[in-house]
């Protein structure tokens, strides 16, 4: 097994809270990432700490050839670490890859209307796969990732 870590920053023309809430609730990142068309089955629940725990499965889809298809199943679970600022989401897929983003959220610069601070979105990846699929892992998450940043700040902007 391999494990990958890269970190990514980027603005965003909203509130840290407002981000924060955005991607606090699951069925919010169909589309954020490209790849992910469905997010079923949340529960909710509280850990030991007092902090708020999601489990939810998401769909991500890769296209094969044409009309081909594969949907991967995604086994994910979400604790939102730091309310308004910290978020932390560990993902299980059936090909023994396992994703672990930790995103913070912290104020920068001037929204969008100029009327309060916008946000440092900072999200550190950690990619843990078997070394056969590095390579295409490695390069499938930096292009979701460039995605979502690009589609977050766009949602946030309006």
């Amino acid at each position: 097994m391999r494990t990958e870590t890269f970190t990514d920053r980027f603005p965003v023309g909203a509130s840290p809270r407002r981000v924060y809430d955005h991607l606090a609730e699951p069925t919010n990142h169909i589309g954020l990432s490209p790849l992910i068309v469905a997010v079923r089955d949340i529960e909710r629940e509280t850990d030991a700490a007092g902090r708020a725990v999601l489990r939810y499965v998401a769909v991500e889809r890769f296209r094969i050839v044409g009309p081909l298809r594969y949907d991967n199943i995604l086994q994910v679970r979400q604790t939102n670490t730091e309310p308004g600022r910290q978020l932390v989401v560990e993902v299980r897929s059936p090909a023994r890859v396992s994703v672990r983003f930790v995103i913070e959220m912290e104020p920068f610069g001037m929204d969008s209307e100029a009327t309060g601070t916008g946000s440092a979105v900072t999200i550190t990846i950690t990619l843990t796969m078997p070394t056969i699929l590095r390579s295409y892992v490695v390069r499938t998450a930096k292009w979701v990732q460039l995605v979502r940043a690009r589609t977050l700040a766009e949602r946030m902007s309006g």
